[in-house]
């Protein structure tokens, strides 16, 4: 670990407001000075950057109560950090912590903002931001809350490859459902199948919504959404009978779509249940999330797949391809390794 503290770090800044899709081009990378710690702050070094969709939504109109991000701002996202400076015993110098550092490769929190992270062992500390973090919690709170799956029903995740759908299949299987991925592209499917998806659907492809009824015989018993308006009226269309539907993301929109509409016909011909999800609306999951996930992921039976992004020039990149669906896993940027 260094032992010199930095005057100064560099940082991610908006440089121009993304119409549509955000490209590596409307972040640049800038030079600022840190600000003084006090005595109830931490000064940290950036490990691992999270990168998450909701983020786009900051870029736009705002993010439920988070206000838009205009030119010149830092983009905000959480990180796992390891403390360089620190008054508090219950995170020493060394110590790994969690914190909304934004995209930048030191910063001082508060400590009342930061918290300890905890993987098991053998699981690296990314997970923290993936399978053991918010990611991870949204995809537990909609197979506990709102999808429900028994055994032998068949279960639709979009984006089945992504953050939180690589987590949502794994739970369903693990439930006995039989699982359908959805996917943006061939080169997805076999990933898909390693995290234990029966079924595997390319909405990319002229023919998908064959393959969507090919792969559900007897219709969709839950489906969880985070994908566009054509992938929601495909499987809206071909819900059963007390199907369960939770709407976690709207990518599409994200990126200056129209307003996502709803089969409201579809909806009512299969007596179907439909659920906003807002993963801090199941923060009181949190603890049971990390001990189940947590355990599962120490024994190996489930997979961790992340899209390790190196450098922190690299996050505008790694940004244009989570949101344009390009990504492999939960997507991560690495400023440092640990033991560095």
């Amino acid at each position: 670990m260094p032992s010199v503290v930095p005057d100064t770090t560099r940082v991610v800044v908006v440089a121009s407001s993304p119409r549509g899709l955000p490209i590596a081009e409307d972040f640049a990378v800038r030079e600022e000075p840190l600000p003084p710690r006090a005595s109830d702050q931490l000064l940290v070094r950036v490990d691992v950057l999270s990168l998450d969709p909701y983020l786009r939504s900051l870029l736009g109109q705002g993010h439920l109560d988070d206000p838009a991000l205009g030119p010149g701002q830092v983009m905000p996202g959480r990180a796992v950090a390891t403390v360089l400076e620190s008054d508090d015993p219950s995170l020493p110098v060394g110590s790994l912590v969690l914190g909304e550092t934004g995209w930048r490769e030191h910063a001082v929190l508060p400590v009342a903002l930061a918290s300890p992270v905890r993987v098991p062992e053998r699981v690296p500390a990314s997970a923290a931001l993936g399978l053991l973090g918010m990611p991870g919690l949204t995809a537990y709170a909609a197979h506990v809350r709102h999808l429900a799956p028994r055994p032998g029903e068949t279960v639709v995740v979009s984006s089945a490859t992504g953050g939180v759908g690589s987590l949502a299949g794994q739970l369903a299987a693990r439930s006995g459902a039989r699982t359908v991925g959805i996917v943006g592209s061939r080169e997805k499917v076999a990933l898909a199948h390693t995290l234990g998806y029966d079924q595997v659907v390319v909405r990319t492809e002229s023919d998908w919504i064959d393959q969507l009824h090919a792969a559900c015989p007897d219709k969709v018993d839950a489906y969880l959404h985070m994908g566009d308006q054509a992938t929601l009226d495909g499987v809206v269309e071909h819900l059963a009978l007390g199907a369960r539907v939770s709407l976690c993301g709207l990518i599409d929109q994200s990126n200056g779509a129209p307003p996502t509409r709803f089969r409201a016909g579809a909806v009512m011909l299969a007596r179907a249940t439909v659920r906003g999800l807002v993963v801090h609306d199941h923060a009181d999951l949190a603890a049971e999330h990390a001990e189940r996930v947590g355990a599962l992921l120490a024994t190996g039976a489930l997979g961790l797949v992340e899209d390790t992004w190196n450098g922190l020039e690299q996050a505008g990149a790694a940004f244009e391809a989570l949101m344009s669906g390009r990504n492999r896993g939960k997507v991560v940027v690495q400023l440092h390794r640990e033991g560095e």
